[in-house]
């Protein structure tokens, strides 16, 4: 039969049912972190910062495979993040890179000229079928991350604050007193953490998508839990995230980062190690916790080995110029 490749219209109740279990399926390992049905739908619907392109691929009657692209519209509007599933019974008949082609030749049209993409391998695996795919549809390495887990319980290193700093923490929203300096303090993770050859602009945050983010936590049932460093000026120093998907047992270690002028007094380990504990009622009967690294970034491997994480994964990340 002919393959078939449309549109998903994310808020179709039953499009979205077909989609969600392709995508389900072919996240079948223990490192892979798929998203929750509510998560992925509110993700696929898209916002006034990011823009969703999602493709299903049929043959027949039988959905064979899907893809997504998204595509910021507040900064690197030059850039396309794609990914692409095919369950493992399907692989190997052509439905990946169809779906790919289709993703670049819209995302070119959008006037994107990059599309960037990950693929993951366990942490002894030199290679895999996702490297050699890539390679074949055209994409060059960019960098690689290191995916790692903290098994719960676990036993948190004691982390002193420096003299003159401060740790504050909160749920949700950040307080009013704090939105402004936090949302220039988000912007800044592109330009400040160590990542590929790729240069990406820093991304867009101001007050309203700090408050934008909650919101769309609460529509995709997770809770954020996040700690900042307040230096001896009173400036914001640093920062950390913890979400939490509702009803999973995995918890996600998001962003942490310390300006420059701050580094060299254990920010970063005692950052993370409040969050633990400010969150440890939403801790509690979890499994893990699941946190990336750039390969290179190496102050913030020694941080999260400290915590007890350890290596589970390489994400290697692809990039393909399109003009």
């Amino acid at each position: 039969m002919a393959v078939t490749i449309e549109a998903l219209d994310p808020t179709d109740h039953g499009s979205f049912v077909e989609f969600h279990d392709v995508y389900r399926r072919a996240n079948e390992r223990d490192i892979d972190q798929p998203w929750s049905a509510d998560g992925l739908q509110v993700l696929l619907v898209g916002d006034e910062y990011l823009r969703n392109d999602s493709l299903v691929a049929r043959d027949g009657d039988v959905v064979v495979g899907v893809a997504l692209a998204e595509l910021p519209e507040r900064d690197n509007v030059q850039t396309a993040y794609a990914e692409v599933w095919v369950p493992p019974e399907l692989r190997r008949r052509g439905y990946g890179r169809a779906l790919l082609e289709r993703l670049e030749s819209r995302v070119a049209e959008d006037g994107r000229a990059q599309v960037l993409t990950e693929t993951l391998r366990p942490i002894d695996d030199r290679t895999a079928s996702g490297r050699d795919f890539m390679l074949a549809c055209g994409y060059g390495p960019d960098t690689t991350l290191v995916q790692r887990q903290l098994d719960l319980p676990a036993d948190l290193p004691e982390a002193d604050v420096a003299d003159g700093y401060r740790l504050v923490g909160w749920r949700a929203a950040p307080p009013p007193q704090w939105r402004e300096e936090y949302a220039r303090l988000r912007a800044l993770l592109n330009q400040e953490a160590p990542s590929g050859e790729t240069q990406l602009d820093n991304e867009y945050w101001d007050p309203d998508r700090l408050l934008h983010e909650v919101d769309q936590w609460r529509r995709q049932r997770r809770t954020g839990q996040t700690v900042v460093a307040v230096a001896p000026d009173g400036r914001l120093a640093g920062h950390t995230q913890l979400l939490f998907p509702h009803e999973s047992a995995e918890v996600y270690q998001w962003d942490t980062l310390v300006l420059p002028e701050h580094r060299g007094h254990g920010l970063g380990l005692a950052l993370k190690r409040r969050a633990m504990l400010e969150a440890a009622d939403l801790l509690d009967g979890r499994r893990r916790v699941i946190t990336w690294n750039d390969a290179q970034n190496e102050h913030m491997i020694a941080v999260n080995e400290a915590l007890g994480y350890r290596a589970t994964a390489w994400a290697d990340q692809w990039v393909k110029h399109l003009t």
